[in-house]
């Protein structure tokens, strides 16, 4: 299964070919995202010029997606990463830990264009399109 970060998502909604190249490549049923991703999304859409035709562009896109939400075992990876980022003084941003523990707690690559912001995560199996 591979997991989508938000930019790899938005690339392919906005039609960029290596984005479109690389979605092609995943199995129908291999796609996943996170829920904190999903909000990303949702958030860009209704700050976008035309809100309502892009909050149901990308209703429709996940309609396609598997949305894995935070659990209980993802809450004690991400606690884990927090803990070891922070004593070796490189914290990342909340949401990209959550959305590592998430990953890492389903057993997912993470398919980023932004690898740096996960690379010194503990755990995470990056693919960087």
């Amino acid at each position: 299964m591979h997991c989508l970060d938000t930019d790899v998502m938005i690339d392919f909604l906005r039609g960029k070919p290596d984005a479109v190249k690389a979605m092609k490549g995943f199995s129908v049923d291999g796609v996943s995202t996170t829920c904190l991703n999903v909000c990303e999304l949702y958030k860009g859409a209704f700050l976008s010029g035309a809100p309502e035709a892009e909050v149901a562009r990308v209703a429709n896109f996940l309609r396609n997606v598997n949305v894995l939400g935070l659990d209980e075992k993802a809450a004690r990876i991400y606690g884990n990463i927090f803990a070891r980022l922070k004593t070796q003084g490189m914290l990342k941003q909340e949401f990209d830990m959550l959305i590592a523990a998430i990953c890492i707690s389903h057993g997912q690559a993470f398919v980023t264009r932004n690898s740096k912001d996960f690379s010194a995560m503990p755990g995470i199996e990056l693919e960087k399109i």
